[in-house]
């Protein structure tokens, strides 16, 4: 029995960083935390239209236009493409 502890342990030790290296994973992207992202930028901008504001709302379009959700549309791009900051 304390054989087999040892093989069970060996192998664990040895398989261990192959197994913490195959699950890693990149942070998930979160769509309606970007959309959310985009409402709350784009309503700071309407209230203030300030380059801050602009640069907010612009990023967070970018960053939704840039990821893999399947809702980036057209409607999203050319939001980000008319938006001119100053």
């Amino acid at each position: 029995m304390k054989k087999f502890l040892l093989v069970l342990a060996a192998v664990t030790l040895i398989s261990l960083p192959i197994v913490m290296t195959s699950c890693d994973e990149d942070n998930p992207v979160s769509c309606s935390a970007m959309i959310m992202d985009i409402t709350e930028a784009s309503l700071d901008y309407l209230s203030d239209q300030s380059t801050t504001n602009c640069n907010n709302y612009k990023n967070a379009l970018k960053d939704y236009l840039d990821s893999d959700c399947e809702l980036a549309g057209t409607s999203y791009q050319t939001s980000y493409d008319n938006l001119t900051c100053n």
